[in-house]
């Protein structure tokens, strides 16, 4: 008869005295095999039933009784079944640890990383890239904007970001929060700010002889003719301006751009915002590329410029200073002055910097940027000013319409365009 045989009569209590005696001796057998293999599990998550019986007890063989033998057996399945369950907790719980913290660490590795901390120097509380990224962006292509505080970002594993940073119109001096969406390089929701057409498209009407140089040129004109036309046309829209100006409250706040006779040396600005210390410059345009030309025959003339009036927020993290000297311009502030010139070459400083520092950050062109070849244009204007030098085309300022009209008497400017009108500052005492 074997085992099998000999268990069914013992459950059903007709085996025999020496029968019972051979199964309870396999099932006690079969008992120490499980409580060795399971001695060293934590005993937190295996809780062996306590067993009633004394040594001297289990010593003596003896029947037992149907029921008894049921719940034995049923003792040694919970056993094995909450083993079970442990090592599938485990596993799952290594399965997620090494997915989540291993195989998502590698995928955020392969993409854009809005939280890592690479460019800025060692600090107690460094900035993150994307803060740089941002700041950088937004000086350079949004006049009357800046970056006005903290960004942040949030990983939510496997290349997904989401960011929020906060924007400041200078004119108005709103400032409002956005948030963004990244997944693995492309965007997945934005809202506003740095991707509002206003602030891709709009931002410089005043300046649309830079931005489409020869616009009326035309076969059926000679060069001169269409010199000519432009003439006429650029005085009649500023004879438009300088009537609209005149028909102004005198308190009104405008915003201004201003188009150069001739392009200014950063020397040359700085000279110039100092003759007029009631108008308030707030971005200056800068060349980057020959006159009468764009960057390239088959993409759009792009403008880019800084802000030399120390609005953007200071902290202590900055991108490295050997790399990028007075990435924030503010900290030329604090540096001995010894002569005037040496305005001029802080601005020139700022501004190489802030462009060459973005020059570097492909990834985030390529997402953030309004065009795909921003970044060819970016080290093409980056040659361009290391060549030619830095000068200013033109800028954007703010005053009242009282100041305005006193300064267009001397202003050395080619054209006039009024970009905003507020019934008063929006702040009286600065």
């Amino acid at each position: 008869m074997n085992f099998n045989e000999r268990l069914k009569r013992y459950r059903e209590g007709t085996a025999t005295k020496e029968e019972a005696k051979l199964v309870e001796k396999e099932l006690e057998k079969y008992q120490s095999i499980e409580e060795y293999f399971s001695e060293d599990l934590p005993e937190r998550f295996v809780r062996e039933e306590p067993d009633p019986k004394t040594p001297a007890e289990k010593a003596v063989p003896k029947a037992t009784p149907p029921g008894e033998e049921t719940v034995s057996i049923q003792k040694l399945v919970n056993r094995r079944l909450r083993r079970v369950i442990l090592a599938s907790v485990v596993i799952v719980v290594l399965l997620y640890v090494t997915v989540f913290y291993g195989i998502s660490d590698l995928v955020d590795r392969i993409y854009y990383d809005p939280t890592a901390v690479t460019q800025a120097e060692e600090t107690e509380y460094p900035r993150t890239d994307f803060h740089f990224d941002l700041t950088a962006y937004v000086s350079l292509n949004m006049p009357g904007y800046v970056v006005s505080s903290f960004t942040s970002e949030l990983s939510q594993g496997f290349g997904a970001y989401e960011l929020n940073y906060p924007l400041r119109n200078l004119f108005t001096r709103d400032a409002q929060r956005h948030s963004v969406h990244v997944t693995r390089d492309a965007l997945t929701y934005a809202d506003g700010g740095i991707f509002a057409w206003e602030n891709r498209s709009n931002l410089w009407p005043g300046f649309d002889l830079i931005r489409n140089p020869g616009m009326f040129d035309s076969e059926d004109l000679s060069s001169e003719e269409s010199a000519a036309y432009l003439d006429e046309e650029v005085s009649r829209k500023n004879e438009i301006t300088l009537n609209y100006l005149e028909e102004l409250n005198p308190l009104s706040y405008l915003s201004l751009q201003v188009l150069f006779e001739e392009d200014l040396s950063m020397l040359e600005f700085h000279r110039l915002s100092r003759e007029y210390p009631e108008l308030d410059f707030k971005w200056v345009g800068i060349r980057t590329a020959a006159v009468g030309t764009r960057w390239s025959v088959n993409q759009p003339m792009h403008l880019i410029g800084f802000n030399p009036s120390g609005d953007e927020p200071s902290g202590n993290s900055r991108p490295d200073p050997e790399k990028y000297p007075l990435f924030d311009l503010q900290d030329g502030w604090t540096q001995p002055i010894r002569a005037e010139e040496d305005f001029g070459e802080f601005f020139e400083t700022h501004f190489h910097s802030r462009l060459n520092y973005l020059s570097k950050r492909q990834e985030f062109i390529e997402i953030f940027d309004y065009n795909p070849y921003k970044a060819d244009f970016y080290q093409q204007a980056l040659d361009y000013i290391e060549t030619e030098g830095i000068y200013t085309y033109g800028v954007v300022v703010y005053g009242t319409a009282e100041d305005f009209s006193e300064a267009v008497e001397t202003l050395p400017y080619r054209s006039l365009y009024i970009d905003d009108v507020l019934s008063a500052s929006p702040n009286i005492y600065y």
